[in-house]
């Protein structure tokens, strides 16, 4: 935790000698590390909020912020304020707060899942409109209310908010789920849908807990992690994690996993018949566990790579079915190919559910694996 605070602090003076703020020292500045943005309720503001405005339009905004005060008694403050805007929220607390507010230092935006089924771009103007929040800020779905995940208490990082960047940071190394940035979010054009991270309270932890499909600004569905693991690859976001297989040889059942690195490709084409999309996933890697310890042949290695194509292509169907008819939005981002043949008589078209609906999708997957020793 020592360490963390150091680097802060040492990245903090390097910003206050280049002149960008007045010479306040650290101690009197708060620099929010995480926030999160939730439906209004009486139950989570705190008793010292100061808003007095009907609660019809309110939203709540939590920060979690390092306190850099010497000898100070808590080490990070986490405080929920209310108000009909982020920036409202922002005036509200100066009225509590000593500290002058930077904002400069946030990593991580969560939104809690009521307030992103309204629509989030009212709420998140100020985040796209201020030049000091980088777009690399990332951004995710509380399953439940964003205020909950923050106040978790967390032992081994020293705060939420410093878990929370190092969960992201190296989630594409760890497995197929999506992570989501400001960027990511705030791309709303033609045919384009942001998809987000659930994560999800368990008692004292916080975990990753599915994905989140948007239609443009508004959460439509919540996908469970295996969903979450097909919407990853047939979206063709790049990740590198383990593909667990089962299958039959000769008289003997066998299982284990690849260690794999996904691409994607996809051809479209439009004819009488609509708009065709040709979608083909590739896994690349190496066998990473096998549950028989005897010689893993050619031949072997080549049965376990059509059953994990075998199995993938069946997922994925059911995903695109699921797309299409239950969903009713292009959540693996394929739209953008019709839109790059014919963009103008497309664009007031591809996101009516209708196109996605009646598109006809097909999958491939192809499957290569290197590894053919025996067991080590």
């Amino acid at each position: 935790m020592s360490g963390k605070i150091n680097l802060l602090i040492t990245l903090l003076i390097a910003l206050l000698l280049s002149g960008c703020w007045d010479s306040r020292g650290l101690d009197k500045l708060a620099f929010p590390l995480a926030g999160a943005y939730d439906v209004h309720s009486h139950d989570s503001a705190d008793i010292h909020d100061p808003s007095t405005k009907p609660s019809k339009n309110l939203i709540d905004v939590t920060v979690l912020v390092p306190n850099l005060t010497p000898k100070a008694q808590t080490e990070i403050n986490v405080e929920t304020l209310s108000g009909t805007s982020a920036t409202d929220v922002r005036q509200q607390r100066g009225l509590t707060d000593a500290d002058a507010y930077v904002i400069g230092m946030l990593r991580v935006i969560i939104v809690g899942e009521k307030l992103a089924e309204r629509g989030l771009n009212k709420y998140m103007d100020a985040l796209l409109r201020s030049a000091d929040i980088p777009g690399t800020v990332y951004f995710a779905v509380a399953a439940g209310r964003g205020e909950d995940i923050l106040k978790t208490p967390e032992k081994n990082y020293g705060n939420m908010g410093f878990f929370l960047i190092g969960l992201f940071e190296g989630m594409k190394q760890r497995t197929f789920v999506p992570v989501g940035t400001l960027v990511d979010y705030f791309n709303q054009s033609p045919g384009r849908n942001p998809v987000a991270p659930i994560l999800e309270r368990k008692g004292d932890r916080v975990i990753v807990n599915g994905a989140a499909v948007f239609n443009k600004d508004k959460l439509v569905q919540k996908l469970n992690v295996e969903e979450g693991h097909d919407l990853v690859l047939l979206r063709g976001i790049k990740a590198h994690s383990y593909q667990p297989f089962e299958a039959k040889h000769g008289n003997m059942r066998h299982w284990g996993s690849a260690l794999v690195t996904n691409s994607r490709k996809v051809q479209y084409y439009h004819d009488q018949q609509g708009h065709n999309f040709m979608i083909t996933v590739k896994l690349k890697g190496v066998l990473a566990e096998h549950s028989h310890s005897v010689p893993i042949t050619e031949k072997h290695i080549h049965e376990i790579e059509n059953t994990i194509e075998k199995t993938l292509q069946d997922q994925f169907e059911t995903f695109i079915a699921k797309m299409q008819n239950d969903y009713k939005v292009d959540c693996i981002d394929i739209s953008k190919y019709a839109l790059a043949k014919n963009r103008r008589d497309l664009e007031k078209e591809v996101d009516r559910p209708e196109f996605i609906q009646n598109a006809n999708i097909q999958v491939k997957v192809n499957v290569h694996l290197e590894n053919t020793s025996e067991a080590r």
